[in-house]
């Protein structure tokens, strides 16, 4: 980082800090040591990985529906549970919330133009992985960062709050003059405001189509989100059939944290996703092509532009997907250690209690959570996966997840007739017809991406087999210078179809039916638990299922190390009521808190806190 990019970062740092006091944030933040670099940490929260959601210029001038207050005002940021910051570059932007400024001369969507000589690369705001992998803990005033952990954020509502902003500004006069001032400054003028008017009705109507597709009445609530829902949808509206049908996007999951990741055999909840690393011949190092296709398939979920179209060939799919940044932060990522218990915070350990949680966990535990040293960072983690289909050991935990991403289908639109490898001759699966599995034609979809940015790949992997570091940029700098009640959780009546689905998954011998353990190294900064987050503390996961609370609120960054989780009483700050049942007591789909039964009703409660303090010592 060079002298000035230094100084500028400090000050920025120094503004944002500032800011925050001001605005009634507590400015302290506790960061632990996980390997990374301050200049890591910006280039994690910033670096874009080509995520296209709305133009920088609209965003800064949107307003929220109902109010005149700025869309990202830091109240409402923090409303919605994601990190109010001040960027590098002067961008009062959250965390995570990265600007791209690729050309889109090739692209769709993001191929806007609302004023008088735009140029191509006008800088759009999307999201980053650090968006939904940064968490952050409170305890007794104090704030504690968490590189790689879940966020608690609201995705749901952060969508369904700016296409409420985005219609209110549409349609009322006074919102939308002073966006259009704010947007054109000193090219405001009536050609470019019929221009404007234009662009923003495309994103109006792109948006609404989005939220069509992945409606569902189910309440995600704070810290979970159905990312594979999303993704599908994406790939489905990019095939481009007129007829597509929506896939609800109805099975929620926690956000799995992010160190060790790297050295996995396979990732996802149901591991459907493999780490493929190639060793270098010239020498030590590694270019893993399966973390590439994993994170490409994220940005295509995550606002990416793709654009596909028949017979691609060797020329690929056009997209917005940032290949290199992409394999720099998982680069990056590689080096990120898991967080040690703070006991400057939280209090020591009790050694005696630790190794007779040990002697427990290596009796009970670890035969599928396979210890993990904490500065381990190359041992290969295999995926042990618990079947639905297994008489002897099934997960027993909410099936939609897994049984979504195996059974969810699509109208093929461009990709008919497509090898469902993408490269015809390298398997016998044959070609995509008509209708197809949606996790074929997002495998299909990030090979023609990758195609498509062969270039890049290909340089990238030269710099990997190297072991040249090329830090993820950050390739924006900036020039100088009505709320509604989503409390409710209301279960949809399970129709003929979505049933027949589910006995499908519940009985097919597949390795995608099922969920996968992970070695635990970090996991007191990981809650809510279980894959779906319906468990708030590791207290109650330990409990026999049927004792776990059927419902506890969430929100709340505060901590409780005793149980360890976030306190999941009712208050201002915890004001969504996570629910296994609705108001009629019927279970709520994506919402099961039952599973991770080993016969947890044989431990005394004193055998669980021995445990739990264990698991703090990962």
């Amino acid at each position: 980082m060079g002298y000035w990019r230094r100084i500028a970062a400090v000050g920025a740092a120094l503004v944002s800090a500032a800011v925050l006091s001001a605005a009634g944030v507590r400015s302290e933040i506790v960061k632990l040591d996980q390997g990374w670099s301050d200049d890591d940490r910006m280039r994690w929260a910033e670096a874009s990985q080509g995520s296209r959601l709305i133009p920088l210029a609209w965003l800064k001038a949107l307003e929220q529906a109902g109010s005149e207050k700025p869309f990202l005002d830091d109240a409402f940021v923090e409303e919605l549970r994601y990190l109010p910051r001040i960027t590098s570059a002067g961008e009062r932007l959250p965390l995570g919330f990265a600007v791209d400024v690729s050309d889109d001369e090739a692209l769709t969507l993001t191929r806007l133009r609302w004023k008088t000589g735009q140029g191509s690369r006008e800088p759009w705001v999307g999201l980053n992985c650090s968006a939904c992998h940064t968490a952050e803990i409170t305890y007794e005033g104090k704030r504690v960062r968490i590189d790689g952990g879940p966020t608690i954020a609201d995705f749901q509502r952060l969508m369904e709050t700016l296409l409420e902003a985005l219609k209110a500004t549409s349609t009322e006069q006074s919102k939308w003059d002073r966006f259009a001032a704010k947007v054109l400054g000193t090219d405001d003028n009536p050609t470019n405001r019929t221009k404007l008017r234009g662009a923003f009705s495309q994103l109006v109507d792109w948006q609404q189509t989005v939220e069509a597709m992945n409606e569902t009445p189910l309440r995600y609530g704070y810290a979970r989100l159905d990312a594979f829902g999303h993704i599908f949808n994406r790939v489905a509206l990019a095939a481009g059939s007129p007829t597509q049908g929506p896939n609800p996007s109805d099975a929620p999951v926690s956000y799995p944290f992010l160190w060790n990741v790297p050295q996995h055999e396979r990732v996802q909840w149901n591991a459907i996703a493999p780490n493929k690393p190639f060793n270098s011949p010239l020498g030590d190092g590694v270019f893993d092509v399966g973390a590439l296709g994993r994170n490409a398939g994220e940005v295509i979920g995550v606002f990416g532009d793709l654009v596909m179209r028949p017979s691609p060939g060797l020329g690929g799919y056009v997209s917005s997907v940032d290949v290199e940044n992409l394999v720099s932060l998982e680069r990056q990522l590689e080096r990120l250690l898991p967080p040690a218990w703070p006991e400057a915070m939280f209090g020591p350990l009790d050694a005696g209690l630790v190794e007779q949680g040990r002697s427990l966990f290596l009796g009970r535990c670890a035969s599928c959570h396979q210890p993990l040293a904490r500065t381990d960072l190359t041992t290969r983690i295999p995926a042990k996966m618990s079947l639905f289909s297994d008489p002897r050991n099934p997960p027993g935990t909410d099936p939609w997840m897994a049984c979504n991403a195996y059974s969810y289908t699509a109208e093929t639109g461009v990709m008919q007739g497509l090898p469902k490898s993408y490269f015809g001759g390298l398997s016998s699966d044959g070609a995509f017809e008509e209708e197809a599995p949606l996790s074929d034609m997002l495998a299909a979809a990030v090979a023609g991406v990758l195609v498509g940015k062969k270039g890049d790949v290909v340089k990238s992997a030269s710099l990997a087999f190297f072991s040249v570091d090329r830090p993820p940029v950050i390739a924006w700098s900036a020039p100088k210078g009505l709320q509604v009640d989503r409390g409710a959780l209301v279960a949809a009546v399970r129709s003929p179809e979505k049933q027949r689905r589910l006995d499908r998954c519940m009985t097919r011998p597949s390795q995608a039916l099922g969920y996968k353990a992970r070695p635990l190294t970090g996991i007191w900064a990981t809650a809510p638990y279980l894959h779906n987050g319906s468990v708030a503390t590791l207290w109650d996961l330990l409990l026999p299922p049927a004792e776990r609370p059927k419902t506890f609120y969430v929100g709340a960054r505060e901590y409780d190390p005793k149980f360890v989780g976030y306190r999941a009483e009712k208050s201002a700050e915890n004001s969504f009521a996570f629910n296994v049942f609705d108001q009629f007591g019927r279970p709520i789909d994506g919402n099961s808190n039952l599973g991770h039964d080993y016969d947890n009703t044989g431990f005394t409660d004193a055998e669980r806190m021995a445990l739990i303090e264990y698991l703090k010592s990962l």
